[in-house]
């Protein structure tokens, strides 16, 4: 299964076969117009799709294959934006937070503020559902100091807590803050790139991962300031087990 996490910089419906080699599970796109706008160009790709967002022109995409039918968690509070969990049901069942972090009018709310304040508010979830974070989370350890009502450290140690870890760190073995794979390029400059986009999954799910693959920048600059996360999970045993069963009847 890949999971992407992409922050396409808008017109989506453009944009969209970008993601074809990859062959996307899941994919969560920042920056995505509204489905009525995105309607004949991604459904060839993606059988299921969700949008939040107060701007139709960009917001908050959610994509899934045939195999992953999408739900929007009975306990979602839009007052974050966008934080968004959702029930992905499929061979292998799961919630995820879709996430594109955005400003706040009290500044010490704004980005990774905004994330702190929902995984508070989603405690729950966390506690008692097999949960994911991924998308643009605007964050990085570098920044901690700004004033927020929560930084990205904490926002680790958080979902830490609650048997999480980033996949592309987990993977690379680097530390949050000396990542040496950047996602996102401010204003498409090479010099000024930052990691801000990210996939945490279970812990238990690692010995599972196959791979991380970050976009490379000579490849992506045309198409926006943010390259695509993407990561490869194996199916658990038991899955391969049903499936196999299911061949043989």
């Amino acid at each position: 299964m890949n999971i992407v996490a992409w922050n396409c910089r808008q017109a989506f419906r453009k944009k969209v076969g970008k993601l074809v080699p990859f062959c996307p599970k899941v994919a969560v796109i920042s920056e995505c117009e509204s489905l009525e706008k995105l309607a004949g160009s991604h459904e060839s790709l993606f059988a299921y799709s969700l949008w939040v967002g107060d701007n139709p022109h960009k917001g908050l995409g959610v994509f899934s294959s045939s195999e992953h039918p999408l739900t929007v968690h009975p306990a979602y509070d839009d007052r974050f934006h966008w934080i968004v969990p959702i029930r992905v049901t499929g061979p292998e069942s799961f919630t995820m937070l879709a996430v594109w972090t955005k400003d706040h009018k009290d500044r010490k709310q704004s980005y990774v503020g905004q994330l702190f304040l929902a995984l508070q508010e989603y405690q729950s979830i966390l506690k008692e559902e097999t949960c994911l974070v991924v998308g643009d989370l605007n964050s990085n350890a570098i920044w901690d100091s700004l004033p927020r009502v929560g930084n990205h450290t904490a926002v680790v140690h958080m979902l830490r807590e609650h048997g999480m870890e980033s996949a592309y760190h987990w993977f690379f073995q680097e530390q949050h803050g000396l990542e040496s794979i950047p996602t996102y390029y401010f204003h498409h400059h090479r010099e000024k790139g930052y990691h801000i986009d990210y996939g945490f999954l279970p812990v238990a799910w690692m010995d599972r991962l196959e791979s991380v693959r970050v976009g490379a920048y000579e490849e992506w600059r045309e198409w926006s300031d943010h390259v695509p996360v993407v990561i490869g999970i194996k199916c658990s045993e038991i899955i391969n087990f049903r499936l196999d069963n299911k061949v043989l009847d």
